[in-house]
């Protein structure tokens, strides 16, 4: 055994895995092999796992639902860390949510709903998880997670270690579709680990909340391609009116006839790129930019991706 495994499965044990492929972690199926994968149960596994690899110098990436991103075919070298930790305190009396980053959103919804707290509905039909959603600040039509959110819990390094700090809702600098966290994966280095967050909501009667849901829910099966294999939105809104939306943008553009192998644009969201059968990352990523090409050469404007590409390209 080299080294480095060596030293990997000391502090993970026996669900340090190996040679594992990332496709069957996400949503649109795509994705390479990479080196070392560990499923953190909870937060101390979290805390665990990323302290393992920064102190054997390896890269390494927070995997939630395994949307909102295309993984490289030739996978990533390094820790693939899956968070699945779930924790989650309700103070019905505070309308107070305190939420582990692994939990889905799904079943956030449902926990808060069965105790008459209200305010997350229009995430209804949105996949991902807590931490996932945070990162990239999820939402729907004019609304965002964010408007919830009280504070954060961080994994940080600081002067060369990594520390727990709490940080209330205006140090994340939240924008449409983003994060600071999300924008300081552009630039390299460490970025913080979404621990927790705490949420702040409004209390309202469950069925009120579920009806609420089922019409979200119902909206977006009609206007988006949930049955299919997709990462979800693919580029960012310009703005909140219809002809600033990148889906307008793309289907004015004629982006729907679009199609790269089995990587496809959707004929019911022209913001959603579909994998039809065997489509690769490369072909995903090809379509994309052919998509994105059109709306320059038709509107004059350059889309931004909301997906993040991983790995090794």
């Amino acid at each position: 055994m080299d080294t480095l495994k060596e030293n990997l499965s000391q502090a993970l044990g026996d669900k340090l895995e190996t040679n594992v492929l990332l496709s069957k972690y996400s949503t649109i199926d795509v994705g390479g092999i990479c080196d070392y994968f560990f499923t953190a149960e909870s937060i101390e596994d979290l805390v665990r796992s990323v302290n393992v690899a920064y102190e054997n110098k390896i890269p390494f990436m927070i995997l939630g639902w395994g949307s909102n991103i295309v993984v490289s075919d030739f996978g990533f070298p390094g820790l693939v860390i899956k968070n699945n930790s779930s924790g989650i305190v309700i103070n019905t009396d505070g309308c107070e949510v305190i939420v582990d980053s692994g939990l889905g959103i799904s079943k956030l919804l449902a926990m808060v709903a069965s105790n008459d707290l209200g305010g997350l509905e229009f995430m209804s039909g949105i996949p991902g998880t807590v931490g996932g959603a945070i990162y990239g600040n999820s939402g729907s039509k004019n609304y965002s997670i964010s408007d919830y959110i009280k504070n954060v819990t961080l994994l940080e390094l600081v002067a060369d270690n990594l520390v727990l700090r709490s940080h209330d809702r205006e140090w994340m600098e939240f924008e449409h579709r983003s994060s600071k966290i999300k924008e300081m994966n552009k630039t390299g280095g460490f970025k913080p680990i979404i621990l927790t967050a705490r949420f702040r909501l409004t209390p309202k009667r469950k069925e009120e909340i579920l009806n609420s849901m089922q019409e979200n829910l119902a909206e977006k099966r009609v206007g988006q391609p949930l049955g299919e294999k997709s990462a979800g939105c693919f580029f960012k809104n310009l703005g909140f009116v219809p002809e600033q939306a990148a889906g307008y943008l793309l289907d004015k553009s004629g982006a729907k006839k679009l199609r790269v192998g089995d990587a496809r644009v959707s004929k019911k969201h022209a913001n959603f790129i579909i994998n039809s059968g065997k489509a690769s990352a490369k072909d995903i990523r090809k379509l994309a930019k052919k998509a994105a090409d059109l709306v320059e050469d038709n509107f004059k404007i350059k889309l931004e991706e909301e997906i993040e590409y991983v790995g090794k390209w």
